[in-house]
């Protein structure tokens, strides 16, 4: 091949494998006519349009690619992954050296959790397309979700110089700060988003707990009540807020959020268990224990409210219940647990006749 057109070697054929875009295994991302074409249906939803045109093709030349590609697209976009994947490995098996085509058929394979094999194609991508900025998100999104975050930063890093606009990098990125404990970083990403997406919900939930926990009290409850501005039945705002007040010594607080979560949503063990260690801070003993025994009820699993029903029962001096909760505790908690060596004591001396007072 001629050396302008990249080639190295003085003379090689079509079967050469160095790589230039003169010969048969050079790399290729120009889009053909045919592809604008699909690239513009696709663009304004015309599917259907899409099929026809590839149906068409493909009759008249079968060796086309691109109408492979664009097919597998369609199946994609219809959730028939197994399809789109048969039509994007015909793509690669004619032209093995096009980037979109280890890209998308990468997306197909993660939507299947194919993981391996979803890295290793949008690996092919941005080694035939390096400024490819969609494999290196969606790349770092896949590391993300397998917990390996170095590697998640990295992508998603190099995401953002090469598309500084992509903000889903940014939140992602974000999110793989925060999973390491790094959260002024985090909070830093998150707040590139927000600043752009002032309303981004999901930005300032993130950014809040970020915030929260830094100890950053002050701040993570202005992203918290922002939410709950713009999404006054945001649950998870609210339980969060709910936590938060808790965390600071506000029990009242905590007991007015944990009971709108309860209201929108009454079958939710959850704040009903921690409703009652905000009660039971407030020293509304009754209500505490009320709620503990609405928590077990709905989750038997879960053998802290058991505990934490016993404790309250001693404090208001109802033995029977604590005992009862006690044992109720110990058939589902870690006998090793500190909890459990406590239930064991306080059985013992309740079955000995000691009262309330002598609760540790």
């Amino acid at each position: 091949m001629d050396k302008d057109k990249g080639c190295q070697e003085p003379a090689c054929g079509e079967t050469c494998d160095c790589g230039c875009a003169g010969c048969g295994t050079g790399v290729s991302n120009e889009e053909s006519q045919f592809s604008k074409e699909m690239r513009a249906f696709y663009e304004t939803g015309r599917t259907a349009e899409i099929l026809s045109a590839c149906t068409k093709e493909l009759t008249g030349n079968p060796e086309n690619s691109d109408a492979y590609f664009w097919r597998g697209v369609v199946a994609a976009v219809d959730c028939n992954y197994q399809e789109a994947l048969a039509d994007y490995d015909k793509a690669i098996e004619l032209t093995a050296n096009k980037a979109s085509y280890y890209s998308h058929r990468g997306s197909a394979y993660a939507m299947l959790d194919d993981i391996k094999n979803a890295v290793l194609d949008y690996s092919k991508a941005i080694f035939y397309d390096p400024q490819d900025w969609i494999s290196y998100a969606n790349r770092g999104v896949l590391y993300l979700n397998n917990n390996m975050l170095e590697h998640a930063i990295d992508d998603l890093s190099k995401a953002i110089e090469l598309e500084p606009d992509d903000m889903g990098s940014y939140l992602n990125r974000g999110d793989a700060f925060a999973a390491r404990n790094l959260f002024s970083v985090a909070i830093a990403d998150y707040g590139k988003v927000i600043e752009r997406f002032p309303e981004e919900t999901g930005a300032l939930l993130k950014r809040g707990q970020a915030y929260y926990e830094l100890g950053m009290n002050d701040e993570a409850m202005a992203d918290y009540n922002k939410i709950l501005e713009l999404e006054p039945d945001n649950v998870q705002a609210i339980a969060i807020r709910a936590s938060a007040y808790l965390g600071q010594g506000l029990p009242d607080e905590a007991v007015a959020d944990f009971t709108r979560v309860i209201e929108m949503d009454p079958e939710d063990s959850r704040p009903y268990f921690f409703r009652g260690i905000a009660q039971a801070a407030r020293k509304a003993y009754d209500e505490a224990i009320g709620d503990f025994t609405r928590s077990a009820r709905l989750d038997p699993s879960n053998a802290l409210a058991f505990h934490n029903k016993a404790l309250c029962c001693e404090i208001q001096q109802r033995t029977d219940e604590a005992i009862e909760a006690y044992r109720n505790f110990l058939a589902e908690a870690n006998p090793e647990s500190p909890e459990a060596r406590h239930a064991r004591e306080r059985l013992e001396a309740l079955d000995k006749g000691l009262d309330g007072s002598q609760l540790q």
